[in-house]
């Protein structure tokens, strides 16, 4: 999948391949450790906002982190518009996949990079 991150020209292809091997796999899926990173929810929501053509406001994140797989996934919502995450923390890299919540329009998709900023010890997740 992380191949596909870095390579793909069509990011659906990163998100099929994610719920075709992951995302229904309950022991992966239980394995995620709900976190928050303000400023991960700044940068995809301005994302978001970018990819829609208007302004957004973020209503609720949800992020599962999974630090043996260096990966996060999650969604993002906002007022009648869905967002699926994919992060690879090793890598730098994720996919945002943006779409009606009622699944009726096409999905816009956007590949991202960033800089991982380490954690001081002792903090949370």
């Amino acid at each position: 999948m992380k191949d596909k991150v870095l390579h793909a020209e069509e990011f659906a292809e990163v998100m099929d391949a994610f719920f075709d091997h992951l995302g229904t796999d309950l022991d992966f899926l239980a394995r995620g450790v709900p976190t928050r990173e303000a400023a991960l929810e700044g940068a995809l929501a301005q994302m978001a906002a970018q990819m829609a053509g208007r302004e957004l406001e973020l209503l609720e994140m949800r992020l599962l982190r999974l630090p043996e797989f260096q990966m996060a996934h999650g969604l993002l919502f906002f007022a009648g518009l869905l967002g699926v995450v994919l992060i690879f923390e090793d890598i730098g890299m994720g996919v945002l996949a943006l779409g009606e919540a009622e699944m009726r329009g096409p999905t816009m998709y956007g590949r991202f990079k960033f800089v991982a900023l380490e954690r001081p010890q002792g903090l949370p997740n």
